[in-house]
């Protein structure tokens, strides 16, 4: 199959907008005559080639048959991001850090930040300030969604959730808090902390014996015993799901011992975890991009506590 031309991906965008030759000339300030000979065969000059992208919301690519450029945005950035994969594959990447994919993944995020902002009509790259900068974040919500990214460089997350049409999510989290408070009862002990943080200094498919953190921190070999116990059964996590530990028996110098390893699939939930409560407990000095259009309640009193307001 032949190539699109340049002249007929114009024509048919053309088309597509149901513009007249004259009506286009007249945007780019051209003559009809100018717009004529690209869709037959000509080529404009290279600084009018952003103004013709810009007005049918498409790339330069895409202009001259290269594709991607009238897809849907979603399927834009998938495309983008999946070259981009490639790219720093093929430039000497190994498959387990994609720095530039990171890079390239904010960028993405920071459009989303800022697009809701009418005065503001063009893009610009995210700041990531460093710790000599007073802490701030940007921060968009409505009555359906909301959003949180952080800017400083020891807050380098970001956070979105949206209500799903017919579901009460928010009402639901607070009304059965049982194991979420367990959970946080776990947490609350500082030893135990220390014991889940070495447990997340494994690498996948490392695993530890009770003894051997009970001899690097110093803690009982009891408490370590029952904190280990207790992430590995199903008195604080759901019963339905996969467990965020693992735990195998080995061979030890006088008998069959436990060790202990992580499932590295969850451990970036109790990274966000300690990220979201450190930025809860140390709030951001400020918001370099903030829209708070929310007019109702986070929650439901009356679904909630069966209380009426």
């Amino acid at each position: 199959m032949d190539k699109p031309t340049f002249g007929s991906i114009l024509q048919n965008l053309r088309k597509e907008k149901k513009i007249t030759q004259e009506q286009l000339a007249s945007h780019l300030g051209v003559s009809p005559q100018a717009v004529s000979k690209w869709e037959n065969g000509s080529y404009p000059e290279s600084d009018l080639l952003p103004a013709i992208a810009d007005y049918f919301a498409v790339s330069i690519d895409y202009l001259y048959g290269r594709g991607g450029g009238n897809d849907p945005i979603e399927v834009q950035v998938f495309k983008a991001l999946q070259e981009a994969y490639e790219k720093e594959y093929q430039n000497g990447g190994n498959g387990h850090s994609h720095e530039e994919c990171a890079k390239m993944i904010r960028k993405i995020l920071w459009a989303m930040q800022i697009s809701p902002w009418s005065a503001n009509d063009n893009y610009y790259n995210p700041p990531q300030n460093s710790l000599d900068y007073a802490k701030t974040t940007s921060l968009v919500m409505d009555n359906v969604y909301f959003t949180y990214m952080g800017l400083r460089v020891d807050n380098p997350f970001y956070f979105f959730m949206s209500k799903p049409d017919g579901v009460d999510y928010i009402e639901e989290l607070f009304k059965d808090t049982s194991g979420i408070v367990k959970l946080f009862e776990l947490l609350s002990d500082k030893d135990n902390m220390r014991i889940l943080t070495f447990l997340y200094t494994l690498s996948r498919e490392s695993f530890v014996t009770a003894g051997t953190i009970s001899k690097a921190l110093s803690i009982k070999r009891e408490k370590v015993d029952k904190m280990l116990n207790l992430l590995v059964d199903y008195s604080i996590f759901n019963r339905s799901g996969n467990l965020p530990f693992y735990k195998i028996s080995v061979e030890g110098e006088n008998a069959e011992e436990n060790a202990y390893g992580v499932d590295q699939n969850f451990a970036g939930l109790f990274i966000a975890l300690l990220f979201i409560a450190k930025e809860y407990i140390n709030p951001p000095a400020g918001f370099q991009m903030q829209i708070a259009n929310r007019d109702k309640s986070w929650a439901d009193r009356e679904k909630i506590f069966d209380i009426k307001k």
